[in-house]
């Protein structure tokens, strides 16, 4: 299982580099961070049989209100190929602040044009094995240019849960490293990303998410991701996922006046 402590390090050392402006000691940091995720990979055949693959099948929608304001509504599941083990609906609401200077990414998506981007919403995860969760979700997104045509985002997010009728909370933060590339007239965004969850109930860092992935335009409405996501639980059952995801991201913008 990558090593959570490890992984909060490298995550608070990248936060730390940015504040000082130090891109190469970013990319130190970010570098052993997915140097941890590589030798999980390798290490994984040994524990197959704790392992469990998913497909993670999900569709976006996006409404523009303003230039500032916007309306998300997602609906996801996952599966082991022959069951489906969950599905995950709910509308969000996203504030977009400060523009960048600069657009570095090939992408529909208007929130990664702007230096924060605030999420406030609500989801219902329907389990089919497990307790039923109502969650409210606050987020703040901030994204910084770096040398090379780079783009690191870090997300902090808060999930409030309700599940059978007991509250707990979870802290989420996750760093991106991304780029965009073009051939022709084609666009494609490759990214690594990773992630840890502190949940209240356990009082540790009890999960860490890494994924390995590619964004797609499709002419100014339509966005497709495909990824691959390792997810390690600390005393979760199974304690390691291999996700296959596919989202796709439809986008609705007001008419110009």
């Amino acid at each position: 299982m990558l090593p959570a402590p490890a992984l909060r390090s490298a995550c608070r050392k990248v936060k730390r580099a940015i504040r000082r402006r130090c891109c190469p000691r970013a990319f130190l940091w970010f570098g052993m961070l997915l140097s941890h995720a590589s030798a999980t990979l390798l290490c994984s055949g040994a524990h197959a049989q704790q392992i469990q693959t998913q497909q993670l099948p999900e569709i976006d929608t996006y409404v523009e209100l303003t230039d500032r304001y916007r309306l998300m509504f997602m609906a996801s599941r996952s599966d082991d190929g022959n069951t489906v083990d969950s599905a995950q609906f709910g509308p969000n609401l996203d504030i977009n602040f400060r523009p960048l200077r600069r657009r570095t990414l090939r992408t529909n998506d208007s929130s990664k044009s702007n230096f924060l981007t605030f999420r406030i919403g609500y989801q219902y995860l329907r389990n089919f094995d497990k307790p039923n969760e109502n969650r409210v979700q606050m987020a703040l997104t901030s994204h910084f240019h770096l040398p090379l045509s780079l783009e690191l985002s870090e997300r902090n997010r808060f999930d409030l849960r309700v599940i059978s009728d007991q509250f707990s909370w979870r802290y989420r933060n996750r760093l991106t490293l991304e780029r965009s590339f073009t051939i022709r007239s084609f666009s494609f965004s490759p990214y690594a990303r990773g992630e840890i969850y502190y949940d209240s109930k356990s009082g540790t860092w009890s999960k860490n998410t890494y994924s390995f992935g590619a964004t797609f335009p499709i002419r100014k409405r339509l966005e497709l991701e495909g990824y691959y996501e390792r997810d390690n639980t600390t005393g979760g059952d199974p304690p390691h996922v291999n996700g296959i995801g596919m989202t796709l991201s439809i986008y609705f913008r007001r008419s110009p006046v």
